[in-house]
């Protein structure tokens, strides 16, 4: 009985607590991994699919004053929109100015119209806007931007602060949204940390794992806009006995010893 009582406690106690290998992201002291960061931002670039709902911004380069005022109220009302802070109003003037994307995939510009631009990255629509603008300008006298309203991402699960932020930036890897969230918690899954993306197609997953170092190699590790980050807990946060080893272990002690005190006292009481 008590060779069976200390195999069951080993048992919890190498099951339920958190060892150093879990709680290491990047592991692995071998060579180190080349990345082309220069390639990656391309990719990204190309990478990205607009869809219904989204929101773009237009900007157009123009002699032509009033073409500018046109299509850059937007720009313009969100540059004194961030002058009292970072993001300050930026949604509201964003979601109020940008062109979205209709249920047909098209956005109505001024000037040229109707455009369809869902399930093009940004470099197509690009180009495509400036092909149109030329139909009514001189070829070479009018550049168009096309940009998203930044990077849209939510991040939930066992983070220390599970929200929803916006990074104003041309690329985000989720090292930078899980800082922004304050980093996984102890209890949480760094092996299988799973983002949810939302295709023409439906819902992918797609699982990584920050414990190996590899993983930053992996065109995987930038997110899209509107992207999910889901962090699941460690089996140790399930078994709710403790994170370390020295929780675990008194935890343990503590429902013996209760159990003893009951057995002792109903011991007592039948006597």
């Amino acid at each position: 009985m008590k060779r069976f009582l200390f195999s069951f406690i080993v048992l919890i106690l190498f099951s339920s607590c958190v060892t150093r290998k879990q709680l290491t992201y990047f592991r692995d002291s071998g060579a180190s991994i080349e990345v082309d960061s220069a390639e990656f931002q391309r990719r990204l670039m190309i990478k990205y699919r607009l869809q219904v709902g989204d929101m773009i911004k237009v900007e157009v380069l123009s002699t032509n004053k009033e073409v500018n005022e046109l299509f850059n109220l937007a720009a313009n009302q969100l540059q004194f929109g961030m002058m009292g802070g970072v993001g300050a109003g930026l949604d509201p003037l964003f979601y109020l100015n940008g062109f979205s994307i209709d249920m047909d995939g098209e956005v109505k510009l001024p000037i040229i119209g109707n455009v369809k631009v869902a399930g093009k990255n940004l470099l197509e629509v690009q180009e495509i806007i400036e092909k149109e603008l030329h139909k009514f300008f001189e070829p070479g006298s009018v550049k168009a931007k096309v940009r998203i309203p930044g990077i849209n991402i939510k991040v939930i699960g066992d983070v220390r602060r599970p929200g929803r932020y916006v990074f104003m930036r041309n690329y985000v890897t989720i090292i930078d949204a899980l800082a922004e969230a304050g980093d996984i918690d102890f209890v949480g899954d760094r092996k299988e940390v799973e983002i949810i993306r939302m295709t023409a197609n439906g819902y992918v997953f797609k699982k990584l794992d920050l414990t190996d170092r590899k993983v930053l190699s992996s065109p995987d590790i930038f997110l899209e806009p509107n992207d999910i980050i889901n962090v699941k807990p460690l089996p140790a946060k399930s078994w709710g006995i403790g994170t370390t080893g020295f929780q675990t272990f008194t935890g343990i002690l503590s429902v013996i010893s209760t159990l003893l005190t009951l057995i002792i006292v109903s011991r007592t009481l039948s006597n």
